[in-house]
């Protein structure tokens, strides 16, 4: 599992890193003509933006765990001035909740990676199972698993539009990869207690999204728990890994669920920087009608929307039937009840958003604001359809 999910984010991250570095040449100096506050120099963002790819490559690439650390701890230290980019009182806010949030539980990650290589000397099961402990509620809280997440909402919702489809594309799969790397080396004493560990938070962290999402009133803030319920999915599935009669099957769904959940969410946050450009606020019930002031960005909004919910041809109707279809009927009945909820929650926002009249005024965005979040949509109906079309062909995944 570690090295075909480190094959998929080697692959995946740059992609995410390009897309959304090209979105800042286009969005930055639209967001300074529209805005018209301070913000930090366009050289520090850049720079600031090189630094964090390059940690969270590095973090997946290097073979030690204790550098893996030093990465990931990085990644705070770098993003954290970018969410603050606008230098508003809620940015610089949602900055310092992070950095200590965040800090604490990187301090966690550590000293639960202590533990387990104390562990590694001594073969005992319960070390290996503290530690295992740390690691999940300290990568856990990088990642944005329940109860852990905090920072998450706040982070996304105020970072400008590229930054925030990087913390929920690029950052979360780093994290997850830690704590995929700690797995891998628990023996067998220590296997169903991580496993349940996973299994709890992931189904917590589905359900906090769903009941976050039911009113919420911010639509930053409505995909930054659409990532908290992602996370908690990918989080459920990985947790039936070891255990599954059909391990390629639950590989497959985990896969697949990274790659799309990360390439949707990101297209979806670009969107949503342009509608905070053309209307200026983050409110649900300000933003409507846009099916008759911005036709291209309501009909990939709603697309958006409908994919992210895992419906076909999205990839992540895929991955949901492989954990419906792998785990025991009592989660699979729990993740599909506050799936509906997810639906329906989002669904309503998006119908809300798209349809009826404008009751705002909306400022016109440059044309080249479309550009990327298109080009990812195409890709996006692309492989989801291709991935459909390969199971059909092929009986399945055995």
């Amino acid at each position: 599992m570690e090295n075909n999910l480190k094959e998929l984010l080697v692959f995946l991250t740059p992609l995410l890193f390009i897309a959304n570095l090209v979105q800042s040449l286009f969005y930055l100096p639209a967001a300074a003509k529209v805005e018209g506050k301070g913000s930090m120099p366009r050289v520090l963002y850049y720079a600031l933006l090189f630094v964090f790819f390059a940690a969270m490559m590095f973090s997946i690439l290097t073979p030690s765990l204790l550098l893996m650390w030093v990465a990931i701890e990085l990644t705070t230290l770098v993003s954290a001035p970018l969410i603050a980019y606008h230098s508003t009182k809620d940015s610089l806010e949602a900055m310092w909740k992070y950095l200590l949030i965040c800090s604490i539980g990187i301090a966690f990650a550590l000293f639960g990676t202590m533990l387990v290589l104390y562990a590694q000397s001594t073969e005992s099961a319960k070390w290996y199972m503290a530690g295992f402990a740390f690691i999940l509620a300290g990568y856990g809280t990088k990642m944005g698993l329940s109860p852990f997440h905090t920072w998450l909402p706040d982070a996304h919702s105020e970072a400008p539009a590229p930054v925030s489809a990087l913390l929920s594309g690029a950052l979360l799969n780093c994290s997850f990869f830690a704590i995929v790397r700690f797995r891998e080396i628990m023996p067998d004493g220590a296997s169903l207690f991580c496993d349940l560990a996973m299994l709890f938070l992931g189904l917590l962290s589905v359900a906090v999204g769903a009941v976050f999402m039911v009113r919420q009133t911010d639509y930053k803030r409505l995909l930054a728990y659409s990532s908290v319920e992602h996370i908690g999915l990918i989080t459920v599935l990985y947790s039936l890994y070891s255990t599954s009669a059909s391990q390629k099957l639950v590989m497959a769904a985990i896969l697949l669920h990274i790659a799309a959940h990360s390439l949707t969410k990101t297209m979806l946050f670009q969107l949503a920087g342009n509608l905070l450009l053309a209307f200026q606020t983050r409110a649900i019930s300000v933003v409507q009608g846009l099916g008759e002031v911005m036709k291209k960005e309501a009909a990939l909004w709603i697309s958006g929307f409908i994919l992210i919910c895992g419906m076909p041809p999205s990839a992540l109707f895929l991955s949901e039937l492989g954990l419906v279809f792998s785990a025991p009927i009592y989660v699979s009945v729990i993740v599909l009840v506050l799936l509906f909820v997810v639906f329906a929650a989002m669904m309503k926002a998006a119908l809300n958003m798209t349809m009826g009249r404008p009751l705002a005024h909306y400022n016109k965005l440059p044309k080249r604001l479309i550009i990327v979040p298109s080009i990812l949509f195409v890709m996006i109906v692309a492989g989801g359809t291709i991935a459909s079309a390969y199971i059909l062909i092929s009986g399945g995944v055995k």
